[in-house]
């Protein structure tokens, strides 16, 4: 078997570190100066690396959003939540459980989804990116939907594959911002008022 040498080690940590510290940079700028205006040049200032070290270690631009969106897809914190979500033991907690893993999401990586939007149209690339994003969120949510089902806790006249759509209405990509955002409400006000509204509408009573 092959193994890994203390100093081979130590280059890979670097090298990780390297690259975190460029998202992190990317990611702000792009969230501060947006997309068009950060330069590959402003990223490797930031982050204080040659710009051939953001090249070598991630890539252009575009190579950069998709690097950002892949991380925040890869948050282990989402599947804790979805091992959690397997476990639930009533139709409540898996609810409860969905709207603190998605209000999760949404604070630690609103910039990014932010991104997702306004550069979907910039590059196919990051499209097929947002796209795969998507995918991943909704399968997600549908183990929240088939957990439900398995309770024996959805109304009669929903499917496990409506009972997706509905979770997605309530927690999904476009769910939480507008509160938060638009209308200014605190994350924990949301999450109350989305969870009662996602209860009702799913749960027999």
């Amino acid at each position: 078997m092959s193994r890994v040498s203390p100093r081979g080690s130590r280059r890979q940590e670097s090298a990780a570190q390297t690259r975190e510290l460029i998202l992190n940079a990317a990611a702000e700028l792009f969230a501060t100066g947006g997309y068009a205006a950060t330069t590959v040049n402003d990223v490797a200032a930031a982050a204080r690396v040659a710009v051939a070290t953001v090249y070598t270690s991630v890539g252009g631009k575009p190579t950069l959003v998709r690097a950002l969106i892949a991380r925040a897809v890869d948050d282990p914190a989402t599947r804790q939540t979805v091992r959690a979500v397997r476990r639930a033991t009533g139709p409540a907690e898996v609810i409860q459980l969905t709207a603190a893993g998605t209000r999760h999401g949404h604070e630690a990586h609103r910039q990014v989804l932010r991104l997702m939007g306004t550069t979907m149209a910039v590059d196919p690339t990051i499209a097929d990116a947002v796209r795969e994003a998507v995918r991943s969120y909704r399968e997600a949510l549908r183990v929240s939907a088939v957990r439900l089902a398995e309770l024996s806790a959805l109304r009669d006249d929903l499917t496990v594959d409506r009972a997706a759509d509905i979770l997605w209405f309530h927690f999904g990509l476009h769910s939480w911002e507008p509160l938060t955002e638009d209308c200014g409400w605190s994350y924990e006000e949301a999450q109350r008022w989305l969870t009662a509204q996602a209860d009702a509408a799913l749960l027999r009573r």
